[in-house]
C-alpha cells in the first residue's frame, strides 16, 4: 500500500512538472493581403463568401501537399495575417476565373500582393431601378476568353447586405443554355423583380454562370436601393 501511494505521488508529480513548462514556440508574425482584379472591369472580382475562391499557401520547406488555405472576400480581397515569414507559393484558385499561375512571393510582416484574374464572365452596364412594388436591373454579360457554355444569368434580390446565390429574397432567373453565347454576349437585358414592400431597402446583386465544372457564379457588385 506504502508503495503504492509513493508511485502515485511521483506520478502526479511528474504531471504538474510537465504543465508548468513554458510554451516557448515562435508564433506566427508574417502576413499577406491583397486583391483579385478582374481584368475585364478592372475593379476587384466580385464573388460569393464563403468559397468564392481559395488562397493556397505553399510554405518553402513544408509539405507541398499541406497548404494553408484560406478564403477570399465577396469584393476580390483576401487577407491572412497568421502565418510565417518565409518564401510561398502562392495559388489562387476555385473561383469564376480562368487558371492563373501559381507565384512565389516572399512574405514579411505584412506584404500586399495582387493578382489579376479572367473571369469567366463580367456584368457590365448595369443600372438599378426602383418603382412602386419592383425593381428593373438592365445590364450586359461580357467575357475576355472563350470558355464553357454560358447557361444562366439572374437578379438576386435580399433584405439583407449579404446577397449572393445563396442568400436571396426574390430572383428573376432565365436559363440560357439553348440560347447561342453570341446571341447572349450581344444582348441588353432587362430583367423585373416584383412583389417587393414599399418603403424597404433592398439589396441588388446580378449573377451569370457558365457551365463550369465548379457551378461557380460570375457577380455584379451589390446595388442598395429603395423602393418607392
Amino acid at each position: 500500500m506504502i508503495r503504492k501511494r509513493i508511485m502515485t505521488s511521483l506520478l502526479a508529480g511528474l504531471i504538474l512538472t510537465s504543465c508548468s513548462k513554458i510554451d516557448n514556440y515562435v508564433a506566427p508574425n508574417g502576413g499577406i493581403r491583397g486583391k483579385l482584379i478582374d481584368k475585364i472591369t478592372n475593379e476587384g472580382l466580385q464573388a460569393e463568401q464563403p468559397n468564392g475562391f481559395t488562397v493556397k499557401l505553399f510554405e518553402k520547406g513544408g509539405k507541398l501537399n499541406s497548404p494553408i488555405a484560406f478564403q477570399g472576400k465577396p469584393d476580390g480581397t483576401f487577407e491572412n495575417a497568421f502565418v510565417f515569414q518565409n518564401e510561398y507559393k502562392v495559388l489562387v484558385t476555385e473561383g469564376a476565373f480562368f487558371p492563373i499561375d501559381t507565384a512565389v512571393i516572399t512574405i514579411g510582416a505584412s506584404t500586399e500582393n495582387n493578382f489579376e484574374v479572367v473571369p469567366f464572365l463580367a456584368i457590365t452596364d448595369a443600372t438599378v431601378t426602383p418603382a412602386a412594388g419592383k425593381v428593373t436591373v438592365n445590364y450586359r454579360l461580357k467575357r475576355a476568353q472563350v470558355g464553357d457554355k454560358i447557361v444562366e444569368r439572374k437578379v438576386l434580390v435580399s433584405r439583407v447586405p449579404t446577397v449572393n446565390n445563396s442568400v436571396f429574397d426574390f430572383k428573376a432567373q432565365t436559363e440560357l443554355a439553348a440560347v447561342s453565347d453570341t446571341d447572349i454576349l450581344a444582348g441588353m437585358f432587362s430583367d423585373e423583380v416584383t412583389g417587393l414592400s414599399s418603403g424597404q431597402t433592398y439589396y441588388v446583386r446580378i449573377a451569370a454562370r457558365t457551365n463550369n465544372p465548379l457551378k461557380k457564379y460570375n457577380y455584379s457588385k451589390i446595388f442598395t436601393v429603395k423602393v418607392p
